[in-house]
C-alpha cells in the first residue's frame, strides 16, 4: 500500500507510485523516466520530468530532498556523499554501499553547492575544510 508521501502518477488506466524515501535518482529517458531505488530495483514509468517534479512540488516533505539536477535527473540529495566539479561528476549511494555516479554539468553542480552555503538555506550543511598539506 503506498505511503502518504508517495509520487502518485496516473495515466490512463493506470496509477504509478514512486516512494521517495527510496529513490536514488530518476533518469529521463525521452517521454519516460527510469527511477532507480536504493533496494537495486529500477523501473520506467510513462512520464517526463517535469511532470514527476510538479508531483514532487506538492509534497514538501519530498521537495526539500528530492532535487532537479540539470535535463536528465532528479536526484535524492540524502544519498549524495561527494561532488566533483572538475570531473562534473555526482556520486551517490545506495543501501548496500553500492556507489553511483552521474555526469552533471559544472555550472549545475557548482549552483547545488552555492545553494548548500547560503547561511540561511534550509538544507544547509556545515563544511569541514580539511588541509592536504596536515
Amino acid at each position: 500500500m503506498p505511503q502518504d508521501n508517495s509520487l502518485c502518477l496516473s495515466a490512463h488506466d493506470e496509477l504509478y507510485f514512486i516512494d521517495p524515501n527510496m529513490v536514488i535518482y530518476l533518469q529521463a529517458d525521452d517521454h519516460y523516466t527510469e527511477v532507480f531505488y536504493t533496494t537495486g530495483a529500477h523501473f520506467m514509468v510513462p512520464f517526463g520530468l517535469v511532470k514527476i517534479e510538479q508531483v514532487i512540488a506538492n509534497l514538501p516533505e519530498v521537495r526539500t530532498h528530492l532535487v532537479r539536477m540539470g535535463r536528465k535527473y532528479i536526484v535524492n540529495t540524502r544519498r549524495i556523499f561527494r561532488i566533483n566539479t572538475i570531473t562534473e561528476l555526482l556520486y551517490l549511494t545506495d543501501d548496500d554501499g553500492n556507489n553511483v555516479s552521474l555526469h552533471i554539468s559544472k555550472p549545475v553542480l557548482r549552483n547545488y553547492i552555492d545553494s548548500l552555503n547560503k547561511p540561511n538555506c534550509e538544507n544547509s550543511r556545515k563544511e569541514l575544510t580539511i588541509s592536504r598539506n596536515d
